[in-house]
Formats: C-alpha cells, structure tokens, sequence
C-alpha cells in the first residue's frame, strides 16, 4: 500500500534548515496497523501529512498504491484524500455548531451518494463508536472522549482505504485513550482499513 524511500521534509535553507523527517524508508501493507511514536517534535505529523498528501517530501518519495504522490496534480491528490483517506485529528476539528450527526454527516456531502443513504451511513457510524444516543448533542455538550469518537466516525464514514490518526488521544485521560485505541483497532480490524 505504502513504500517511503529515503523521505526528507525541511523547512527553512541553508544553515537554518530542519528537517522534520529526516530519510525515511518504510513499507506499510494494507490492512496492517501501525502506530508512530516519538518525542514532541520528531515529525510523526509531519510523516502523516505526507502520508495522507496533504503535504509533499522535499525528497525521497512517498508511494501510495504504486504512485509517487509528489507526482500527482493537486486536483488529483484532493480526490484521493477524498476517497482514500480519513482524517483523526488531535484537536477533533468538529464544527460546534453541528451536531454529532450533522458533523459525520457533512462529510460524505461530496460523495453521490442519496440523502437517505448518507442519513443512514452517519447513523450507523455513530452507532459503532457508541454514540447514537448522542448523535443531536453538539461537541460542547460531549466529553473529550465523544468528541474524539464523533470524529472517528467522521473519519470512517466514507470507508476510506486508510486511517490517519495524529495523536488521537493526546487530550485525552489515559482511560479513554485507551478506548479510543480499541475502537481505532476494532473498526480497523473490521472494515479492513490501514
């Protein structure tokens, strides 16, 4: 599924550079769960980004299904996060003023499928992460830990080929970390996901 060679981000020029990812190689199967460790500060969402291209190495190659995704054109890379990808951010990144349903809901807006299928699709996402009874709250009438699950169904809900989680349980207490861990496991497992 995905093959770094030698990948190197920097930032900045000459004596002043830092590379963030500095020569990188690794090969991840599909369906395979991997997890990025590491000190604050020592690239892992910087790997991600590149991962899900959302940002391109300043060298080495990041391959994704056999194509080098620093060659694909920026309209091409947008369809592909589109379908290929699903995005678990740290700070959440749910829209306050929609709730729990209307945020996983507004994702597959770009997606043809029909309206009651969307409905239904958000509903069972919600579901899976155990929250459909909380699926007419807004994120600030939920806790840390449903905030992080409403977006793990937004980020399934459009049953992308790989997920992207960038410290999912950074705020988050050591309990439901956990938890939200399993869940990432569990729906990886049975969705077939990376």
């Amino acid at each position: 599924m995905y093959e770094l060679h030698e990948v190197v981000k920097s930032y900045g020029q000459g004596s002043g550079s830092i590379h963030a990812v500095d020569g990188v190689s690794l090969a991840i199967d599909a369906g395979e769960f991997v997890v990025v460790e590491g000190p604050s500060g020592s690239g892992k969402t910087t790997l991600l980004q590149m991962l899900g291209a959302l940002d391109r190495p300043s060298a080495g190659s990041v391959m994704f299904e056999g194509s080098d995704l620093a060659l694909i054109s920026d309209r091409k890379l947008a369809d592909l996060r589109l379908r290929a990808f699903g995005f678990v951010f740290q700070q959440f990144n749910l829209v306050p003023t929609l709730s729990a349903f209307e945020n996983v809901e507004t994702a597959l807006a770009p997606l043809s499928d029909t309206r009651r299928s969307k409905k239904e699709k958000a509903l069972r996402m919600l579901s899976g992460v155990g929250l459909a009874d909380r699926a007419d709250h807004l994120p600030g009438q939920l806790s840390g830990g449903e905030q992080q699950r409403v977006a793990i169904a937004r980020a399934l809900s459009k049953d992308p080929r790989v997920i992207l989680a960038d410290e999912p349980t950074g705020n988050l207490d050591t309990r439901t970390g956990q938890e939200i861990m399993a869940i990432l496991r569990r729906l990886a497992d049975e969705m077939g996901q990376t």
